[in-house]
Parts: structure tokens; sequence; C-alpha cells
């Protein structure tokens, strides 16, 4: 089955972190396991807001154990926690995911 497929059917906290971190042996390929997912989520979205202003989203990258925007604004590149991000329009499953992230990230 495809991931996209399997993180669509969490229902909880509790099963994003399990397809998270499936097959991590330690913190670090968990937090790999969680940026694999994130990246799979939310990479239809080309254009995010930070602080009220629209930028570019390039991508996500880890820093440290947490999972990070990659953001651009013109020539500006900047690495924004997932928390300071704002989505258009999230589904259900974006909502969950996200929330089952930053509960995650709150553990580090």
């Amino acid at each position: 089955m495809e991931l996209i497929s399997e993180m669509k059917k969490c229902k909880t906290v509790a099963d994003c972190h399990e397809i998270a971190t499936v097959d991590a042996n330690d913190e670090y390929e968990a937090a790999a396991g969680w940026m694999v997912c994130i990246e799979e989520m939310f990479s239809k979205f080309k254009h995010v807001k930070i602080l009220g202003n629209e930028v570019m989203l390039e991508g996500f990258d880890l820093k440290g154990l947490q999972v990070m925007a990659k953001c651009r604004n013109g020539r500006k590149l900047a690495f924004v926690s997932l928390e300071s991000v704002e989505f258009p329009k999230l589904s259900t499953s974006e909502k969950l995911w996200l929330d089952s992230l930053k509960k995650w990230n709150k553990s580090f």
C-alpha cells in the first residue's frame, strides 16, 4: 500500500506516530521517518504564510530532531519550525498529521 494512503487512514496521534516511526531504531531514525511522512502529506503546498507573509515552501529538512519547513522569500531562505507555518485549507488528515508532529517535536 502507498504511504500516503496509509497516512490518510490515521485517526489518532498514536496512529500517526506508529506510521512515522515504524522502522526507527533510535530518535534520529524516528525524526527521519517523521520528515518523510510530512514531505508526503504536505508536498502539494507551494506557498505558505509565515507571520502573515506569503512565502514559497521549498520542502522540509531536519534541524537536530525537528522537522523544519524550508521557505523562501525572494533571495532569502529560512528554515522555520512547523509551529510557525500557516498552511492554507488543511484537510482533516493534514491537521492530524501536523498536530501529531507538533506533539512529537515538543518531546525534544
